[in-house]
């Protein structure tokens, strides 16, 4: 996980300028309307109201009043501990939101442009994180739930087949949003 935060935090800050790159007309540059905190409330208020974890906070990768323009990543964490992230990025010459890494799955029962990563059943590289992920429009996004290590009010998260529907349907409706 460390890896694909490192990699968005480079993509953020290469990518997050509030300007376009210079020679690119802005009337046809798609511009989110969201800004670093607002993702970061956003994904919080998924992690504590849908799936009803308790005690999070964000960790923003940039200045809470950061414009996002082109990518977008926040992560949720309890205390010390990780209890997941979500990540998006405009990607216009991918097709594949998973970006080629294996382990992931078409999932058409959650949706037609889903993919799933359930690393609960990994043999190879077991742990506690499940991944969706999907592609809306030019973006490519990732939510990550830590599913056991997650705490709610009433234990240890355990992801449900409904709390999977909910997932997935917060990933696309923010990704949409994004994507603008």
């Amino acid at each position: 996980m460390s890896t694909m935060i490192a990699a968005a935090a480079l993509i953020l800050a290469t990518g997050c300028s509030s300007s376009p790159p210079s020679g690119t007309p802005t009337s046809t540059q798609a511009r989110p309307a969201m800004t670093q905190g607002e993702l970061c409330n956003v994904v919080m208020n998924f992690f504590t109201t849908e799936l009803h974890a308790v005690e999070v906070r964000t960790i923003p990768v940039v200045s809470a009043d950061t414009a996002l323009a082109g990518s977008g990543i926040c992560e949720v964490a309890q205390g010390q501990s990780p209890a997941g992230n979500y990540m998006a990025r405009s990607a216009p010459n991918d097709s594949d939101p998973t970006e080629g890494r294996r382990g992931y799955a078409k999932a058409p029962e959650l949706g037609d442009a889903v993919w799933v990563y359930d690393m609960r059943t990994d043999k190879g590289n077991p742990s506690n994180t499940v991944r969706f992920a999907t592609r809306v429009n030019n973006w490519n996004a990732v939510l990550e739930v830590q599913d056991t290590e997650t705490r709610t009010a009433n234990g240890t998260l355990h992801l449900t087949d409904e709390d999977k529907r909910k997932s997935v349907q917060f990933l696309a409706e923010l990704t949409t949003k994004l994507a603008g």
